[in-house]
């Protein structure tokens, strides 16, 4: 919805088009820069730490080292050849004092006897100290439960090859404490990864994996390393706060968006006050459109008011609004025109179609063309000239056009092509006709010769069958023939039969094509019809063992006004075929209304009807191919002459089967309403 309210005004579109061109390119310079700055202040902070770090790391080495130098000038002094005597010198103790105090808190000196007997120390306490300590004259120290041990041998002064004792300083690994980090957004910790923690309570989230590396956490920049030397199995580990490594990043993101806010309500500004002097003018340009629309009105004009863009915008629609009056008048007068060749054009249509030979489709086109202005420029004729339209006529026997003749319009004057490509129409129309007419005419010859040839044969054909039928029907009463000449001679009276039937059912066709078959309607009772029909044709059936049925619907008035005759025509023809075609069953006769319109239906158990050949049997001389043909004969005319007989009723004969072996329904629909 807010979208789609931005697509409508363009005022919207500019502030948002100018929000996005001013902001877009902000955007990305200011997320590479955040991205870009995070990434440098972690690394810088992670290089300041490891710095830190080996500073740290020197310092305590430097304070253990020095420890060490310390323990060896202690030793050389030839004071303490004293610890050879029974009763030491109570010198050497005082001196261990002042050194300790010396060296500061968390110093301890002791000097050992080869024995491991402590003789002298810096405090009393640890004079009755039994110290079990094995040297190692390699590292000349240990590091047991927190507590560093430095160790060197005293040497007799009078002889530097004998060892007198051990000199053996013990610190307080808790003393470099002071070297970590203990401010509140730093973090620092010594470790062995075992038994020894040292520094900060914060533990951070780093495992001791490496000499040295650095770990970035979702709250902390940590790095960490291997001590060296004394210390050569602690880690120093060294963290600092994200947030205070990256202060001064959102110091500076905070800036820059108090600075992207104030620019975005100084572009809203600029844009509402720039685009209402680009919209206005757009605006009044709309309201003219509109008042246009609304009135038909082009004659209205626009005042330029500048000559900027937007006036060269109001000058050019004032010029189309006078191009599109002039092209609207010259198209309403070219409309005008066409309407006119178009009215005249069905007029032609309308005459030269109701014309009945070709002199009179040319005289009549001649007329209309005439009442077009062209008379002084229109002729006939029938040699070809160079200013007319040729008139050919399809002859469809010999499948080629004969010119017919030339319509003189003296078309080079024609300076509109569209007024040639008129009479070009007329002269197609022209030509339509005249092979309609040349069609008809054949058509019509053919017909009649058709009909008068059917007519004339079978006229010629049914005196002598008649004669043959009597002759026959003679010869079968004659006494003194035998059975076998007897059967002869009704073959030929039912061959005879047949050839009366073909010829009679030929003769109805003949006439239903020439319109010479008359329609006698009276009031016909259709039960009296269906009653004499299955009487006609009970012998049939039976003589097939066949179950003929009559079903009537009950409570009905079954008077009809129609031609009887036809109608009983059609139910013997349809009953004839139903008997015909069905071996054992049965074949009833259904008689109802259905839909306000009577339905007579022959139904029979016989052989059926493949769907593909239900329409073809309606064709003339059409018979079905089945594995039977030789034993159905016939002509192919009975359900032809059927449908035809009753079109001329305003009926309809249907036939229905769902394929071979399922039976057949024939049904006469009769469409008018009851008496």
């Amino acid at each position: 919805m807010f979208f789609a309210k931005i697509k409508k005004s363009l005022r919207l579109q500019l502030l948002f088009n100018l929000l996005f061109v001013s902001l877009f390119p902000f955007a990305l310079l200011f997320t590479y820069t955040v991205v870009s700055m995070q990434s440098k202040i972690v690394q810088q902070s992670i290089t300041q730490q490891y710095k830190r770090v080996q500073t740290i790391a020197g310092l305590m080495d430097g304070h253990l080292q020095s420890l060490q130098k310390e323990l060896h000038f202690l030793a050389s002094l030839d004071l303490m050849d004293d610890i050879l005597a029974e009763d030491i010198d109570k010198r050497v103790s005082i001196l261990l004092a002042k050194k300790a105090s010396d060296l500061g808190a968390g110093v301890s000196l002791m000097a050992v006897s080869p024995s491991g007997e402590i003789v002298a120390a810096s405090k009393d306490t640890l004079r009755n100290t039994q110290f079990m300590f094995s040297f190692d004259k390699a590292k000349n120290f240990t590091i047991e439960k927190g507590k560093l041990f430095l160790y060197t041998q005293i040497h007799a002064s009078f002889n530097p090859k004998k060892i007198v004792g051990y000199l053996l300083l013990r610190y307080d690994l808790t003393q470099l404490d002071r070297y970590l980090a203990h401010e509140a957004y730093m973090h620092s910790y010594i470790t062995n990864k075992s038994d020894f923690y040292l520094g900060d309570t914060t533990k951070l989230q780093v495992h001791l994996e490496k000499e040295s590396a650095d770990v970035i956490t979702k709250e902390h920049v940590i790095v960490y390393e291997q001590l060296s030397g004394m210390l050569e199995h602690y880690y120093l580990v060294y963290g600092v706060d994200k947030s205070l490594a990256l202060k001064f990043m959102y110091d500076f993101i905070s800036f820059m968006l108090y600075v992207a806010l104030f620019g975005i309500v100084v572009i809203i500004f600029l844009a509402l006050r720039y685009s209402k002097s680009i919209v206005h003018p757009i605006e009044k340009l709309t309201k003219a459109l509109q008042h246009i629309e609304q009135t038909q009105d082009y004659s209205h004009t626009l005042a330029v008011e500048s000559s900027d863009e937007i006036g060269t915008l109001t000058d050019s629609f004032n010029d189309m609004l006078f191009v599109t009056s002039e092209a609207l008048e010259a198209l309403e007068r070219e409309n005008r025109v066409r309407l006119e060749r178009f009215i005249q054009l069905i007029e032609v249509f309308n005459s030269i179609i109701q014309t009945q030979d070709a002199k009179e489709c040319i005289d009549v086109a001649m007329q209309e063309i005439r009442k077009m202005n062209l008379g002084h420029d229109l002729a006939f004729v029938t040699t070809k000239v160079s200013n007319g339209i040729d008139l050919y006529v399809k002859d469809y026997e010999a499948n080629k056009k004969d010119y017919f003749g030339t319509l003189m319009l003296a078309l080079e004057n024609f300076d509109d092509t569209n007024e040639e490509k008129f009479y070009h129409s007329i002269a197609n129309m022209i030509m339509l006709q005249l092979e309609k007419i040349a069609l008809i005419q054949r058509t019509t010859a053919v017909s009649n010769a058709k009909s008068a040839f059917i007519s004339h044969m079978s006229h010629e054909l049914r005196t002598p069958l008649h004669s043959i039928i009597g002759s026959s029907q003679f010869l079968i009463t004659y006494e003194n023939m035998s059975e076998a000449q007897q059967d002869t001679i009704a073959n030929i009276e039912s061959s005879a039969h047949y050839l009366l039937n073909m010829i009679n059912e030929i003769l109805d066709i003949a006439k239903i094509e020439s319109g010479k078959m008359q329609v006698h309607c009276e009031q016909t009772d259709l039960q009296e019809v269906v009653h004499n029909s299955y009487s006609m044709l009970q012998p049939l059936a039976e003589d097939k063992n066949l179950a003929f049925e009559i079903s009537i619907q009950k409570e009905q008035d079954f008077h009809l006004y129609t031609d009887a005759k036809i109608v009983q025509q059609i139910v013997i023809n349809l009953l004839s075929n139903a008997i015909k075609f069905t071996e054992k069953g049965f074949v009833r006769i259904e008689l109802g209304v259905k839909n306000d319109t009577i339905a007579l239906e022959i139904i029979d158990s016989g052989i059926g009807i493949k769907q593909e050949d239900l329409s073809a049997l309606f064709d003339d001389f059409t018979q079905v191919n089945t594995e039977n043909e030789n034993r159905y004969k016939g002509s192919g005319l009975g359900l032809s002459l059927s449908k035809k007989l009753a079109q001329l009723l305003d009926a309809d004969v249907i036939l229905e089967s769902e394929g071979l072996g399922s039976g057949t329904r024939a049904s006469l629909v009769l469409f008018r309403l009851l008496l």
